[in-house]
């Protein structure tokens, strides 16, 4: 798929991707509202890069030896994606992933547990979405068992290579599938409300624009 994520950045929001995704009766694809942006700004869009975990409780003789591999593995225009199923057992993510990441053109990273050094990764200015922040190391409370696999957060299945759309309104899978139609419906409907809003400013009553530019 050769889409310019460049250029859709620009138009995309979450909002406008879970729309999309109703009208094509794709009604539960977006991740709990408590996962947030943490670092960066605008919109975080790339194709899911999922990660497998496993619960340890002691440290490995070597560490970091999966999530190294898949750090090596994840690239240009992905979302680094790790599922816990809610453990919140550590940070998912910090500071020395994001630069490692941010310079491979990594679009972002994505869990449902907590991450740490954001203000250093603020300052990076690369896109993380959790929830909520804790000091603990990875090591000796995770090991990354596999990278580009399936995962779920909060009952959705991401699979490597569906689209990501995450904003301050939240986060929406897009399965893979169904990103074309869903990139020619979002252009589609950002251009009619484009209109809505240009009709209004001039004085047209939000009924009239709906009923004419059908958007709202």
């Amino acid at each position: 798929m050769n889409l310019d994520l460049d250029k859709l950045r620009t138009i995309f929001s979450a909002s406008l991707a879970s729309d999309c995704l109703d009208h094509l009766n794709y009604r539960n694809q977006v991740l709990g509202s408590d996962i947030t942006m943490l670092s960066g700004e605008g919109v975080m869009m790339g194709y899911a890069f999922p990660v497998k975990l496993e619960v340890v409780e002691a440290a490995p003789e070597v560490p970091y030896v999966g999530l190294l591999k898949a750090l090596d593995a994840v690239g240009k225009d992905q979302v680094y994606v790790s599922p816990t199923n809610r453990h919140g057992h550590g940070s998912l993510w910090g500071e020395l992933l994001s630069t490692a990441c941010a310079f491979k053109g990594v679009a972002g990273t994505l869990t449902d547990g907590p991450v740490r050094d954001v203000a250093r990764t603020r300052a990076l200015g690369f896109k993380v979405f959790g929830v909520n922040t804790s000091p603990l190391d990875i090591n000796s409370r995770y090991e990354v068992i596999a990278h580009d696999v399936p995962g779920v957060i909060d009952g959705v299945t991401i699979n490597p290579g569906d689209l990501i759309v995450a904003d301050l309104d939240g986060v929406v899978v897009v399965p893979k599938d169904v990103i074309e139609e869903v990139v020619r419906r979002v252009e589609e409907k950002d251009a009619g409300e484009n209109q809505f809003r240009k009709a209004v400013k001039e004085g047209m009553s939000p009924s009239a624009a709906f009923a004419k530019y059908g958007v709202l």
